[in-house]
């Protein structure tokens, strides 16, 4: 059986944007068995703009909080419940538990920001009673940090503030100018380029650093290489030198010898 949506006449009290970016939007959310949707609870989303509308207790926090879930939030505190397990339909005073929560969200991916030929992306995230989070692409098992990587082409993060939450204003209102700053970096995107500036400068200082023993290492070899070469010039001149030597000693000898020779003949 499928349970329909919250609806009626009261006040909104979450507006839910289906375009989580500008290449990519949800097209729908598939829940079980997650909190008060006991059953199988399909909520289709328009191409704009969606609200999400109904009575005190209809489940419309809960839809929130749904979306917070299977796009990886880690803390089930922000998702109103002590541990992950109560994340599970309880099946309140009359009715039986759930086994399992599980909610399903399906991307359009017509744009391709998602790297695969299909059109639609269906990221799932399911919880056991021991509080046991499994996670899948396209119901093949994933695991968190693939799904963030996923989500991250779509400048998604589950712990960032694609998702504006109750008490995120007046937080944001109340923090210190230098944390608005860096929030609203992060949010316009910016912080990625710094974090990648400062990596940029972290691998600069290293090759700064690298170059600088490396000139080092060369001034020293150089002023080696300079011994080296006085001392093979000092060798070469010693060696002609000794080489002369040689020849002029054979010289002599040879004078000396021939002159004993033309002695003998005198003699004779």
């Amino acid at each position: 059986m499928e349970e329909q949506a919250p609806s009626g006449n009261a006040t909104p009290q979450i507006l839910v944007a289906a375009e989580a970016a500008k290449s990519t939007r949800i097209n729908k959310m598939v829940m079980h068995g997650f909190k008060s949707f006991a059953k199988h609870t399909e909520i289709l989303f328009g191409g704009s703009f969606n609200c999400v509308l109904g009575p005190n207790g209809a489940g419309k926090s809960n839809v929130l909080d749904a979306l917070c879930f299977v796009l990886g939030k880690s803390s089930s505190r922000d998702l109103r419940a002590e541990k992950s397990a109560n994340l599970i339909y309880n099946g309140g005073k009359a009715k039986n538990p759930a086994k399992h929560g599980e909610v399903s969200i399906y991307f359009d991916n017509s744009g391709r920001i998602f790297p695969t030929e299909d059109k639609e992306v269906k990221v799932s995230r399911i919880v056991r009673q021991n509080g046991q989070s499994i996670y899948k692409i396209n119901d093949k098992a994933m695991t968190r940090q693939q799904i963030t990587s996923l989500l991250s082409l779509a400048k998604i993060d589950p712990d960032g503030y694609n998702i504006i939450l109750q008490g995120d204003i007046v937080k944001f209102v109340e923090m210190h100018p230098e944390d608005r700053r860096v929030l609203i970096e992060d949010i316009a995107g910016i912080s990625i380029y710094e974090e990648k500036k400062h990596k940029a400068m972290l691998e600069l200082e290293k090759v700064e650093q690298h170059l600088r023993e490396t000139e080092i290492i060369l001034t020293e070899r150089s002023t080696y290489l300079k011994e080296m070469r006085k001392d093979r010039d000092q060798a070469l001149k010693y060696k002609d030198m000794s080489d002369r030597i040689k020849q002029n000693k054979a010289s002599y000898l040879k004078i000396q010898m021939d002159k004993k020779d033309n002695e003998r003949k005198e003699i004779k």
